[in-house]
């Protein structure tokens, strides 16, 4: 071999060997970055409070026992987060500054504070006892703190301070504003 041609090779071997450490170097850069995205999304997910996600449906029922049949209103409150939710107050909302807190004194009834995990549900139970003094109070109260009927609805709180608002079946809405406007 001459020098000339051994000169050529050895030039060829440097810009090979200058190729691969230039992807090398890219490789190394892309790994940087992908690492540090990577970091930030863990702390991310780290650092993000886990949310609550409730369902509820609230109406009249009844509830049948043999020759016997008890009236009232349910609501039934699914937790279909994947975290377990504590159910701490319900509350009658319908305007900014006044709410009506909604105790239960049934036997039926589930009592508050309520922890519910993924997929478990609490039924909340208000006796009308072959009457309806309990709509009739409703309306009475709505009336006299001048509320607009439309925006009734259930505010339901938790031990994280969420508040979740869920609207009234049409059926008892129906009988509280039958009520509200037979007032004078």
């Amino acid at each position: 071999m001459d020098d000339k041609t051994l000169a050529l090779a050895t030039l060829q071997s440097a810009k090979d060997a200058a190729d691969w450490a230039f992807w090398s170097m890219i490789g190394t850069w892309f790994s940087g970055v992908a690492t540090f995205a990577a970091v930030c999304v863990s702390l991310h997910l780290g650092m993000k409070k886990p949310k609550a996600h409730i369902s509820c449906k609230i109406g009249e029922s009844i509830i049948f026992e043999g020759p016997y049949e008890q009236r009232g209103i349910s609501i039934v409150i699914t937790n279909l987060a994947l975290n377990t939710v504590k159910i701490t107050s319900l509350c009658w909302d319908f305007k900014k500054d006044v709410t009506f807190f909604q105790p239960f004194h049934s036997s039926r009834s589930m009592q508050l504070p309520q922890k519910l995990d993924y997929g478990e549900q609490a039924t909340f139970w208000i006796d009308l006892k072959n009457n309806e003094s309990w709509i009739v109070n409703v309306a009475e109260g709505l009336k006299v703190h001048g509320a607009d009927l439309n925006d009734l609805s259930l505010e339901v709180n938790t031990t994280t301070g969420e508040s979740f608002s869920f609207k009234v079946n049409d059926s008892l809405m129906k009988k509280i504003r039958k009520h509200y406007n037979e007032l004078p």
